[in-house]
């Protein structure tokens, strides 16, 4: 019994005024619209296709990242004095001068080609930030920071700055 919520054919759609929800098999094997606990609900489905990885694994191969540790990002080099707010309360909303390291490896993800068996394996980088006050490297997706062009650049990040980014402001009116 193959369970839908695992099946790659199984979409989520909306109706009309957007305010319902309902599930969809892509395959058309099942009219899933009246179906309220997708994750316990089984079928017998010869088009079943999990969407995460199963095992036992069949591994023709595998291809490794050739991306370096540490690279550079865009707009900064390393060296480059950054302006860093990092999100973590202990730091109280501060705003710290930093400087960039580069885009550094900060963990490893696999993929596995569904068709050919090859399981390859990337970098996942992020902006790296010495912070000499506090002796520490502040990641990007930990913080708000921008380059450091020229002495006007040297104010706080404040929380009307981040209001202010285009994605906060998208996330706020949803």
């Amino acid at each position: 019994m193959a369970k839908c919520d695992r099946c790659r054919n199984m979409d989520i759609k909306f109706d009309k005024s957007l305010s319902g929800m309902y599930y969809e098999c892509i395959k058309g094997v099942t009219d899933l619209k009246q179906v309220k606990d997708i994750e316990n609900f089984k079928i017998e489905c010869d088009k079943f296709d999990s969407k995460y990885i199963e095992y036992p694994l069949t591994i023709n191969g595998i291809e490794l990242s050739k991306e370096p540790a540490i690279s550079q990002g865009l707009g900064c080099k390393t060296g480059d004095l950054i302006k860093v707010r990092p999100c973590a309360e202990e730091y109280q909303n501060k705003t710290f001068l930093g400087i960039y390291l580069g885009d550094i490896d900060i963990g490893l993800h696999a993929s596995l080609n569904r068709d050919t068996k090859v399981l390859s394996v990337g970098r996942m980088h992020n902006p790296a930030i010495f912070v000499p006050e506090i002796k520490k490297i502040i990641y990007g997706c930990g913080s708000w920071w921008g380059k450091i062009k020229d002495e006007n650049d040297l104010k706080d990040i404040t929380d009307d700055d981040i209001d202010n980014v285009w994605y906060v402001k998208m996330l706020k009116n949803n």
